[in-house]
């Protein structure tokens, strides 16, 4: 995690604050002696002993659970300051989502001693006039519910099929990467062994038009770690950096040995499913014909039903999820700061 952009800090000494930066212990310090304190959540012990603390800001805070909110919101209660505040801020999301109801949403009724602020991308004056039409209008098209989320700042009722912003079509990949030499090479690895497959996916982005094209895939159960290693070179994959599961860091090493030279373990966090969905949901996906284990998954990969509500939550179910896991991983190559080189087939 960085604490602040070179930028920022600049901006900052430039009107003569001199901050003493501490990188170790995720601190930032001010010449009057205040301090911020940066802290991930993606393991909730972290949420325990942050005492004598004036403001806490939780950004995207609808991946908090309750009991997380419950936790940190009662760090800030001392006799030592005045004006103690929470600022919360988010995308809404399913209306299952325990703000909905926590702040009133549902009934258009805000707990007392609350401020509730709704913006969207019309309030933000950084943003060139043409976000909308070439940012926006694709999402709208491909997924409006993720629209009225993101555009509208709406909650929404979740459906259940999890993907309806892919298609399947029959195209010729050679072809793709010699009318586009911008695509990126996204490999990813999923293991399994008895009862689940171990799948490989290989696609390209299109970060320009926000279309993943899924080429190709490896999708069997029994494999080996030699198995796997030999059926990537056939490919030729073994050229690509691969992302796989980082919950198997001894395969990914075994791996590396038998010739997967680029092969590296994924990052996981705090709901990096959710967020891994979030992403592929902002593409457009188009699925070779010929992955038809692919094509399997993504017709029926879906969201949990609370029993209670009957709402659909923000939680897939662990069923249908192996070559889409994979292709979680593999997007984790593309970086919005970098340009990354096109692996060629």
């Amino acid at each position: 995690m960085e604490l602040l952009d070179e930028w920022q800090i600049k901006k900052l000494e430039t009107k003569g604050a001199k901050l003493t930066i501490n990188r170790s212990d995720m601190t930032v310090t001010l010449p009057n002696g205040s301090e911020f304190i940066f802290k991930g959540l993606d393991n909730e012990e972290k949420a325990k002993g942050i005492s004598g603390i004036s403001d806490l800001y939780l950004d995207e805070a609808n991946l908090f659970t309750y009991d997380d909110f419950i936790a940190l919101n009662g760090s800030v209660r001392s006799k030592k300051y005045k004006n103690l505040q929470v600022i919360v801020s988010f995308n809404p999301m399913s209306r299952s989502n325990w703000m909905y109801s926590y702040f009133g949403f549902d009934t258009d009724t805000v707990p007392a001693n609350t401020m509730i602020l709704k913006t969207t991308y019309k309030d933000n004056k950084f943003l060139p006039d043409t976000y909308h039409d070439e940012v926006l209008l694709p999402i709208k098209e491909r997924n409006p519910r993720l629209y009225n989320i993101l555009a509208e700042g709406l909650f929404q009722t979740t459906d259940k099929l999890i993907f309806n912003n892919w298609s399947v079509e029959e195209f010729d990949v050679n072809e793709l990467i010699r009318n586009n030499d911008e695509l990126v090479t996204c490999t990813g690895l999923d293991f399994g062994f008895s009862n689940d497959p171990t799948t490989c996916i290989l696609s390209l982005a299109d970060e320009k038009t926000k279309t993943l094209y899924i080429c190709d895939e490896i999708y069997k159960k029994g494999m080996l770690n030699t198995d796997i290693a030999r059926e990537v070179r056939a490919k030729g994959w073994h050229k690509n950096v691969i992302i796989a599961d980082c919950a198997n860091p001894k395969d990914i090493v075994d791996l590396k040995r038998m010739g997967l030279d680029r092969i590296r373990r994924c990052r996981k966090g705090k709901d990096s499913i959710v967020h891994g969905i979030g992403k592929l949901l902002e593409y457009k996906i188009i699925i070779n014909k010929k992955c038809v284990n692919t094509i399997v998954e993504f017709d029926n990969y879906t969201w949990e039903k609370d029993k209670q509500s009957g709402e659909y939550i923000n939680k897939p179910i662990d069923d249908y999820n192996h070559a889409i896991d994979a292709l979680r991983y593999s997007i984790q190559v593309i970086k919005a700061k970098a340009k990354i080189l096109t692996v060629r087939l």
